[in-house]
């Protein structure tokens, strides 16, 4: 069972892949806490990239790239105020010899590597696309054009013969 957005339950079946994730996630958020706690263990570092289009995220402006929304960052030698809750990490980081904070929310990680152990995850990163107006317009036209379509499509008279030739591969 899911549950929709409206609160009810839906019975299709366990939606696995969310759960998976879910799980994933909360092994960064762990090994983030232990770390905001007593440091890093050993050589660990972590490599964690991040959906800088996040409407959560707060970068430095400098961090962010007009060609990619993805942010990566290290966490190895010089980071500071390392805090890690159940939603978000927050961290200082040194970049050009300043002290820049950073606040990430956890679903908007990409991956999450400790290249000291060989330890890697992939995340799934599900963008909302936002419509302009315009294309609002032009996504009604289409629509509209469609169900006048499959209106017409539907008012044909039945009994029309119609050859599946046409539409088979040709070898």
């Amino acid at each position: 069972m899911n549950n929709n957005d409206d609160g009810t339950l839906n019975i299709k079946g366990f939606n696995y892949d969310d759960l998976v994730e879910e799980s994933l996630k909360s092994v960064v958020k762990k090994v983030l806490k232990i770390t905001a706690e007593s440091g890093l263990v050993g050589n660990s570092h972590f490599f964690i990239s991040f959906n800088g289009n996040d409407n959560e995220v707060i970068v430095p402006d400098e961090l962010k790239s007009t060609d990619s929304s993805e942010i990566k960052i290290i966490i190895q030698h010089q980071f500071w105020d390392l805090k890690a809750t159940d939603e978000h990490f927050e961290v200082t980081l040194s970049f050009n010899g300043q002290k820049k904070n950073i606040y990430v929310p956890y679903k908007a990680i990409t991956s999450f590597t400790d290249p000291s152990v060989g330890f890697g995850l992939q995340f799934k990163v599900e963008e909302k696309k936002i419509i302009p107006n315009e294309e609002k317009k032009d996504e009604n036209i289409v629509l509209e054009n469609k169900k006048e379509q499959t209106k017409q499509t539907n008012e044909t008279e039945s009994g029309e013969i119609i050859s599946l030739n046409e539409f088979r591969d040709k070898k």
